[in-house]
């Protein structure tokens, strides 16, 4: 049989798709039956609401118009049954697509973007709604969309795309999300050919003054999100013909008065945050002309009571939140400590709206998260010999900052999580040997500097949602006093986990969001000092899970949303010193919960979106140790729920009756 393909040019070359046949009725129900089974939603024509119950599907012929496969853990390639699916208008991709191979590092959820091609008239696609990882998604995915150029709304928000040729052929886009994506201001060129773009968000992003200029003629945007962006006057300058926006948020945004003066000529404004801004009461006064104003953050900005009782006034209507903080006292007119000592210091800490705890006089702990701290700020902390503990999560710390903290031998805790510091800036802590804890969450280039810090006492390490791969593990597993490791989310694979079996001291591990599969569950299966592991949305099957039978001491497992059934579950019930088990989105029915009975110790038990029944919930009550126990999403009746209390008097559950009620119908 012959197939006809039709060319479909491109900026990253020239696709040939397959002109697909139509699909037939009883094709569309077999798909809308694997989604549902799979446990997303669907929307057909001539129903106005999602469905998620395979007996909510009518017995007449119906199209699929969307598709919500939202916390479903799949393969690329088991995605293909969406390819037939040509009158599909919203499409919601799994948060995290998984791939078969474990040991490449590459963007594997690029090659499901194949069978979205064919949807000619998919208007919204959202990929990862909610997740708090960064998804393998990159340019390359992206790029096969480019024949879709219907497209309407587009959210591929924590993914790693950067190259503006993702956006070149979606120029009837209304709405982009790119919340903490790796954008950079050239990512952004493509947008000033979108007329149509109304809402954007960029949250997070390295986006600067610059990249703004992109989209200084995009006169409908209604809404724009810059929380975190690092702008400045002159980046609101490139703003001044968005005279259409109604919500605009600027939180942490380096602005002032000069400001204003556009701002306050944007008459549609309906929302404004203007939080740690630098804008005075004359600023504000200005902002009295926009009358239809219905929410203004002013918190830790350069106004007082006074200017915004005067705005209040005026305004009446508008919701405005203010903290009573002087200029003075919050240092505006304090970019600098009045001198070197601890107490003047502190003084300067705490204007800046930080927080300072001291002992005998000396500084001990300083705690500056979310404020934004400079480089050239951060060197007036070095003379605080005797400080333990520094938070300076979210702020503008980069490498060059970190040079000033080489000094401080005595800090034991530093938090630089979301920072801008990379492998450079770990040479200058080489020399804190006190050092125990070290967070650098959210840290997107680090790996080959660890090499700088293997001498170090480390007893913590917090590396989530960061760029660490297999390498960087090399160095990590030279700490041989870390106890607790945090790598979710993070780019690892299953060879790089056999490096961490060299940890003798490692009790705590977290590898949430990290791809591992039978083959890395071997290697943890080494590590018999492990209390606390979670493996949460891994790749493992059963065969893996019982590897772990190999832990004696460990306490607390959770794997979630994993392939765990029944059997993988009977594994589990030689390690007796089992304290806390989450089971929250796996196969698991009745029959594991009398495997669960063997664990005398099991005292937190959750058992969210499973399909434990009331027969299960009699078995529960015969585990007495049990002190937490969740049961939302479960078939659990009501009369079940009540027995459960009254068997287990001494144990907090967890339940609803109406969340398990779509559940309990289909039985």
């Amino acid at each position: 049989q012959h197939r006809l393909f039709v060319l479909s040019a491109t900026m990253a070359g020239v696709f040939v798709l397959p002109l697909r046949a139509q699909i037939t009725p009883t094709e569309e129900r077999e798909i809308a039956l694997w989604i549902l089974r799979l446990g997303g939603q669907v929307m057909i024509d001539g129903v106005d609401k999602p469905i998620s119950d395979p007996f909510e599907l009518p017995s007449r012929d119906f199209r699929i118009v969307m598709v919500d496969m939202h916390g479903t853990v799949t393969e690329p390639k088991d995605l293909e049954p969406l390819s037939k699916l040509a009158e599909v208008q919203e499409l919601y991709i799994p948060a995290r697509v998984w791939s078969p191979v474990s040991d490449v590092k590459a963007p594997f959820a690029d090659e499901s973007f194949q069978y979205y091609t064919g949807m000619k008239k998919l208007e919204k696609f959202h990929a990862g709604l909610t997740t708090l990882a960064w998804l393998d998604i990159g340019d390359e995915g992206l790029k096969r969309m480019a024949p879709l150029t219907q497209l309407k709304h587009l959210r591929v928000a924590l993914t790693t795309i950067k190259d503006p040729k993702c956006f070149e052929a979606l120029v009837n886009l209304e709405s982009l999300d790119l919340n903490d994506t790796y954008v950079l201001d050239s990512s952004l060129a493509p947008l000033a050919n979108m007329k149509k773009l109304r809402r954007l968000t960029l949250v997070g992003t390295l986006i600067t003054d610059d990249g703004l200029k992109y989209i200084r003629d995009v006169t409908k945007m209604e809404e724009l999100d810059l929380y975190g962006v690092k702008i400045t006057d002159a980046g609101v300058q490139h703003l001044r013909k968005l005279t259409g926006l109604r919500r605009l948020n600027l939180l942490g945004a380096q602005i002032t008065d000069a400001s204003i003066e556009i701002l306050a000529q944007f008459q549609e404004l309906r929302e404004l945050n203007l939080y740690r801004s630098r804008i005075t009461n004359a600023g504000l006064a200005k902002l009295q002309q926009l009358r239809h104003l219905e929410r203004l953050d002013l918190r830790y900005s350069g106004v007082n009571s006074s200017g915004v009782q005067a705005l209040r006034s005026s305004l009446p209507d508008c919701k405005v939140n203010f903290v009573n903080v002087t200029a003075s006292e919050f240092g505006l007119r304090a970019s600098a400590p009045s001198s070197h000592d601890d107490k003047a210091v502190a003084q300067w800490i705490q204007s800046l709206g930080g927080r300072v705890d001291r002992s005998e006089g000396k500084i001990r702990s300083v705690l500056l998260a979310r404020v934004p701290l400079t480089d050239a700020q951060l060197k007036y902390m070095a003379s605080l010999s005797s400080l333990e503990r520094l938070d300076l999560e979210a702020t503008e710390i980069s490498d060059l900052g970190l040079e000033s903290l080489a000094g401080l031998t005595h800090l034991r805790d530093l938090n630089l999580s979301f920072t801008s510091v990379a492998d450079r800036g770990l040479a200058h802590l080489a020399k804190l040997k006190d050092l125990r804890r070290l967070m650098l969450a959210g840290v997107r280039d680090v790996g080959p500097g660890f090499s700088h810090l293997e001498g170090l006492t480390l007893q913590q390490l917090d590396l989530t949602s960061t760029s660490v791969t297999d390498e960087a593990l090399v160095h990590i597993a030279k700490m041989s006093r870390l106890e607790r490791l945090a790598l979710s989310n993070s780019d690892i694979s299953d060879r790089g986990l056999e490096h961490l079996a060299q940890l003798p001291n490692l009790v705590s591990l977290d590898l949430r969001g990290v791809d591992v599969s039978d083959a890395g569950m071997a290697k943890l299966a080494s590590m018999k000092g492990l209390r606390e592991l979670n493996l949460s949305y891994g790749r493992f099957s059963d065969k893996g899970l019982i590897q772990l039978a190999q832990l004696p001491k460990l306490e607390r497992l959770a794997i979630v949303n994993t392939s765990t059934t029944d059997q993988g579950i009977e594994s589990l019930a030689s390690i007796k010193s089992l304290q806390a088990l989450k089971l929250d989105y796996t196969r698991v029915t009745d029959k594991a919960l009398d495997s669960l009975k063997q664990l005398p110790n099991l005292e937190e038990l959750s058992l969210d979106h499973t399909n434990v029944t009331d027969h299960g919930a009699k078995v529960l009550c015969s585990i007495v140790s049990l002190r937490s126990l969740d049961l939302y999403h479960t078939p659990v009746s009501k009369s079940a729920y009540e027995e459960l209390k009254s068997s287990l008097p001494q144990c907090q559950i967890f339940y609803n009756e109406e969340s398990g009620f779509r559940i309990r119908q289909r039985l």
